[in-house]
């Protein structure tokens, strides 16, 4: 019988089978991001800008955010595009659509691109920038390119140390706690979905609008509530694509016009609109202690 294990061939097969995955998950847990990694530590020192949509319809890259960035990178001038998202051929050509984005956000910045840099040379290079900007595309590339070249402790000590951090769609993915809630297909294998923690819950993208898109609205709240179900004490923040996070060390805010956040723990929920103030933060602590709200 065709997948009965009983017979001598199938039996060999299925032990071959079973051992290979005995050594993934051994090469796996033994992985030099995850045996080396260093802890997330809280901080109140985070800058960082967070849109859930390079682009929107109409307007060129990054448009609803010129004004937001230009704040961010206030004093700035050099700041270190990665766009490891974006498949390898098309980095020189996103580099140069970001080129010409920053000059509209403002006159003077000079954006170098990290894929030009060696591997070996990647860490170092972001130890000693001074903002750096993160682009969208495909969360799972973006990350496991981060860590193959260990760059992912570098960005990390930097941001919580309140260096500035832009980042759109994939980019702001990677700046939540984990990649647990992106809309990507995984195009390649990360050792953990571990990322930033410079936003403390995870965050989802490209959310669709109740308003314009029920149908779409209704499968994504599916999805990201089943998640919550499973992952009980972990926060997620599903934001429309107008939608940005402003995060100024203790205050998390939600910016951008007729935006909305729908904020899940667990089985509990509440939608976060940027013309009502947009508190992200009171989202947090509401969910986290309903006893004192």
């Amino acid at each position: 019988m065709e997948g009965d294990i009983s017979n001598s061939s199938s039996r060999r097969h299925f032990l071959r089978s079973m051992a290979g995955i005995s050594v993934l998950g051994l090469a796996i847990r033994s992985h030099p991001a995850i045996s080396n990694e260093p802890s997330l530590n809280s901080s109140n020192s985070v800058n960082a800008l967070l849109l859930s949509a390079t682009t929107l319809s109409g307007k060129s890259s990054l448009e609803h955010g010129y004004k937001e960035f230009a704040e961010l990178y206030r004093g700035r001038k050099n700041i270190l595009l990665i766009n490891f998202a974006s498949l390898p051929a098309d980095r020189d050509a996103y580099e140069r659509r970001m080129q010409k984005a920053f000059l509209e956000i403002g006159s003077g910045f000079r954006i170098r691109s990290l894929h030009h840099a060696s591997v070996d040379d990647a860490a170092n290079i972001v130890r000693e920038a001074e903002a750096f900007y993160v682009s969208g595309g495909n969360t799972f590339l973006l990350l496991r390119e981060l860590y193959d070249r260990k760059a992912v402790y570098s960005l990390r000590e930097r941001t919580l140390g309140g260096v500035p951090y832009g980042g759109s769609s994939a980019g702001s993915n990677i700046a939540g706690l984990e990649i647990g809630t992106t809309n990507d297909f995984p195009l390649v294998d990360v050792p953990t979905r571990r990322s930033l923690g410079l936003l403390p819950a995870d965050f989802n993208p490209h959310h669709p609008s109740p308003e314009t898109e029920k149908e779409l609205f209704d499968g994504r709240q599916w999805k990201l509530r089943n998640y919550c179900k499973y992952h009980t004490n972990t926060l997620v923040v599903g934001v429309t694509n107008p939608g940005m996070i402003r995060i100024k060390g203790e205050s998390i805010t939600l910016l951008g016009d007729d935006a909305s956040a729908f904020v899940h723990l667990g089985n509990r929920d509440i939608r976060v609109n940027s013309g009502d103030g947009g508190d992200l933060r009171m989202a947090f602590s509401r969910l986290q202690n309903p006893t004192s709200h």
